[in-house]
């Protein structure tokens, strides 16, 4: 990093930071002309027509077309999966035309297909259900022109975000919508197995795919050439989810890069000359499977995907979901990306059908493009009032202080400017901020309402989710039914505060890094200078991305940048004060620092409560027993006389992320797993890598917090609330 001009661009922050004029309000004014791109494609007069003739922009263009059925035999009929056959049936000493039978099963089992009165019909009940349950779906009509202009001279691949059932919902209607080709969808087989379901979503442009290929290597090799085919020889865009999955928690999963692979590979063997690729983000005011989510995280198993479970759960429909937002990034070009020339991809071009796979290096270029995508994804979620709420509540909640509606409004606005600043998009209006916070708290009265004037959250009797939930099922340790009335709660406040990580998890560090440095400077009773206090500042915030970068996917080479735009914003903000002539570093207990270590506390809570039971953990143990430990452990600790246990938080309770944090720390060499039995011990302790260092290292952040006792903050209310109950 360039220490010269970081101290530069602090100097001019520094001096910045007293005048009020300008760099907020043009950050304001572009974030508020920046929302304008966005229309509501379900208001009245705008909706789509589901009888007009359909004549879309295709994806990648061509002199003739195939319809679904020809594609199919297309890929039956290739060169390459001839080869393959042949391959198989040398290895395997099966007839050739029994393989073929199995390939055409296969095919059938995986193709598309294309109905359009199934789409209209479903494209009319998308309309009604969206009017009677949503505010609105709101498009960057902006941003969707500006890649409809790009298409048609290479295949399209849109990847959208992954938190709902909604988004592929939505992605096929928007694109109906702007007379844009609907792209084949990629879809789990047990959808495959609804009746009705499947079939209804194939006719629609879904394909399927088995969740685990296992060792059926006929079944991944046919569905790659299918891929292949569909990428290179079919003209309407493709659409997966880089996350693999829905993330319950709201946060960006590490990206999967097989799906991505797959579809390159046309480009990697010269057969397109380039693919665009569309990151499209999708925020929601509140999800359609957010109680689900929580119950997930806490270990309740996920109900299986049944058209009567559909049908269920249309009761939905008495509910109010607010606004969903879509936004389209700017296409990125793979040729451009990777930096390629045409005589490097062509050299592969003659390789057989079953060798056509990617090498390790281009493995790795796949890798930086999908971490580019999720950051792209994660730079255009609209950020709602409900979002910028919960953050303000939890930094009140854990200093133990309430909060009224026009306190909160003062404290959204204060927070819309910071992260407007920071180049996020926020829904909210400054001219309507009290009425906007009202809205949010009654579309989200199932978490937060208004008792005596202050906010708080709505009661949950331990009695009544032990009637919903059969505790004995749970997943991992079967927690108690108020141990669960305390947590439901939180994590659900917890599910809406994740979006903003990707904006806040940096500053946090940094901020951290700079109470550790001021630490460092009172112990010593002196200051380094002011290029070595960057340095360390630099080097810490490097050390927690280290720890944290399986938790918040912000990978993209922007560190430097980053780490200038976040230092001038905390001094703007007067949360940090560096002094150019001693390099003395002070941090400000003000209300921004508040909010954005409020965000971090839980993350680091669970860091810290996962270390401190793997210390008591010896042998070799699988992932349900270190689940069971960090969860009973946790459990007890909630349940101390008021709450009075430090350094633990209801989050530590929940799987996914228990499970993003067991996987860091085998990446990072804390933990050995065993690749044949799947059992995990402690490893063994070298001078960079010391679980107990690490356990020390996450108790001395959690003690630089300005609260430490979440448990109490979180525990009093819903307490009180069970003992009126």
């Amino acid at each position: 990093m360039e220490m010269k001009s970081t101290a530069s661009q602090v100097n001019r922050a520094t001096v910045s930071s007293s005048d009020d004029s300008s760099p907020s309000a043009s950050a304001e004014a572009t974030a508020a002309a920046y929302m304008r791109q966005f229309e509501n494609i379900i208001e009245p007069g705008k909706e789509a027509s589901m009888t007009r003739e359909f004549k879309p922009q295709v994806a990648y263009e061509f002199e003739r077309y195939l319809n679904p059925q020809k594609l199919k035999q297309h890929v039956l009929r290739s060169e390459k999966l001839r080869s393959l056959l042949e391959h198989y049936a040398q290895q395997t000493g099966q007839p050739i035309k029994q393989l073929e039978q199995q390939a055409r099963a296969i095919i059938d089992e995986i193709g598309l297909d294309r109905n359009m009165a199934i789409i209209r019909w479903c494209g009319i009940a998308i309309t009604a259900i969206g009017k009677r349950i949503c505010d609105g779906f709101y498009v960057n009509s902006t941003s969707m022109a500006n890649v409809r202009k790009e298409m048609g001279h290479c295949p399209v691949l849109y990847l959208p975000s992954h938190r709902s059932y909604m988004d592929f919902i939505l992605m096929s209607y928007i694109c109906y919508y702007y007379d844009i080709e609907i792209p084949g969808i990629a879809a789990g087989m047990d959808f495959h197995s609804m009746f009705g379901m499947g079939t209804m979503l194939r006719k629609t442009g879904a394909f399927f795919m088995r969740r685990s290929f296992s060792n059926d290597e006929l079944y991944w090799d046919i569905f790659r050439e299918y891929m292949y085919a569909l990428v290179a020889r079919y003209h309407i865009g493709v659409e997966f989810f880089i996350e693999g999955t829905r993330s319950r928690n709201f946060k960006a999963l590490v990206p999967k890069v097989g799906l991505l692979s797959m579809a390159l590979l046309p480009y990697f063997t010269g057969e397109v000359p380039d693919v665009m690729i569309v990151p499209v983000s999708v925020a929601y005011e509140r999800v359609l499977e957010e109680q689900l989510f929580v119950y997930e995280l806490l270990g309740v198993p996920k109900p299986k995907e049944s058209t009567k479970g559909f049908f269920k759960a249309l009761k939905i429909i008495d509910e109010r979901f607010g606004k969903m937002f879509l936004d389209f990034g700017a296409p990125i070009s793979v040729r451009q990306f990777f930096g390629h020339d045409s005589t490097q991809r062509m050299q592969r071009a003659g390789l057989g059908g079953s060798l056509q796979k990617l090498n390790r290096q281009e493995i790795e270029l796949v890798k930086q493009l999908a971490n580019e995508i999720i950051y792209q994804q994660q730079r255009r979620i609209v950020i709602t009032t409900f979002n910028l709420l919960t953050l303000y509540y939890a930094s009140k909640l854990y200093g133990q202080c309430s909060v009224n509606v026009d306190e909160l409004s003062r404290g959204i606005l204060h927070l819309k400017r910071i992260f407007e600043k920071l180049g996020a998009h926020v829904s909210t209006s400054s001219n309507s901020i009290k009425a906007d916070v009202i809205d949010a708290i009654e579309i989200h009265s199932n978490i937060l309402q208004f008792r005596v004037g202050k906010l708080q959250f709505t009661p949950l009797a331990a009695e009544q989710l032990a009637a919903q939930i059969d505790m004995r099922r749970l997943k991992a340790h079967a927690l108690c039914p108020q141990t669960m009335a305390v947590a439901v709660p939180m994590l659900a406040l917890q599910l809406y505060i994740n979006p903003c990580m990707f904006w806040l998890a940096r500053p946090a560090y940094l901020l951290l890094a700079a109470l550790k440095e001021q630490g460092r400077q009172q112990q010593l009773d002196n200051s380094s200078s002011y290029q070595e206090t960057l340095a360390a500042l630099h080097n810490h915030v490097s050390s927690m991305d280290a720890l944290f970068q399986h938790e918040f996917i912000i990978e993209s080479n922007r560190e430097a940048a980053e780490f200038e735009t976040h230092l001038r914003l905390l001094i703007e903000e007067r949360a940090l004060q560096l002094n150019e002539h001693t390099g003395k570093v002070t941090v400000q207990d003000n209300e921004c620092t508040r909010v954005i270590l409020a965000a971090l506390a839980p993350f680091l809570c669970l860091y810290y409560q996962l270390a401190v039971t793997l210390r008591q953990m010896s042998g070799e143990f699988n992932s349900k027993d270190l689940l069971v430990r960090v969860q009973k452990h946790v459990e007890q600790l909630l349940q101390q006389p008021g709450g009075t246990a430090s350094h633990v938080h209801p989050y530590c309770l929940a799987l996914d992320n228990l499970n993003i944090a067991i996987y860091a720390l085998i990446q990072s060499g804390y933990l050995h797993k065993s690749r044949e039995t799947g059992l995990m011990s402690i490893a063994a302790a070298t001078p960079m890598k010391c679980l107990r260092q690490l356990e020390l290292q996450l108790l001395e952040y959690c003690q630089l917090m300005p609260f430490t006792q979440y448990s109490m903050a979180a525990n009093q209310q819903a307490q009180s609330h069970m003992a009126k109950l």
